[in-house]
């Protein structure tokens, strides 16, 4: 399982985290009543392309709604969309609603460029699927960030735009 991958590599470089379980959630709306049960910031992440196949992955609260055209300028990009389910699976070993920062463990390639929001960046805790969307993994956010170091994928942090 790739989720038991991602936790022996966070407890093999004593990255602290905690692992809550819960029903499998796919949407913000489902999940915004684990606000009560788990503390911090609830995250998602975004897996978008160009028209030229340039893969994005950008993370950000889970309260904000992305301006993708705002984005695309920001990052100096065409036309950005959604990657495809199959597109995902191939560059993260993931599918639709368990996209999550920690499948960059698996694009060894570095074909996926990984963005996340300043905001995020800033708090003090992160709360990310691991791999699977029955369960969270809550951070300290100087660990999320050291987990991207240890991987050589780190992210750029940017003002994600909004609407």
């Amino acid at each position: 399982m790739l989720d038991q991958t991602l936790i022996q590599f966070l407890n093999q470089h004593q990255l602290p985290f905690k692992i809550h379980e819960h029903e499998p959630i796919f949407t913000v709306e489902e999940g915004l009543h684990l606000h009560e049960i788990i503390p911090g910031p609830h995250c998602k992440s975004l897996f978008l392309k160009d028209h030229k196949k340039n893969f994005i992955l950008v993370s950000l609260r889970e309260e904000k709604r992305v301006d993708l055209k705002a984005l695309s300028l920001l990052l100096n990009k065409g036309r950005l969309s959604f990657g495809k389910p199959e597109e995902l699976l191939a560059k993260l070993k993931l599918t639709p609603g368990s996209v999550t920062p920690y499948g960059l463990l698996f694009d060894e390639n570095h074909e996926v460029s990984f963005f996340l929001d300043e905001d995020l960046a800033e708090d003090d805790l992160t709360n990310f699927h691991p791999m699977r969307n029955d369960r969270t993994l809550s951070m300290p956010i100087h660990s999320f960030l050291q987990f991207f170091v240890l991987i050589e994928h780190s992210p750029t942090i940017v003002k994600i735009p909004t609407i």
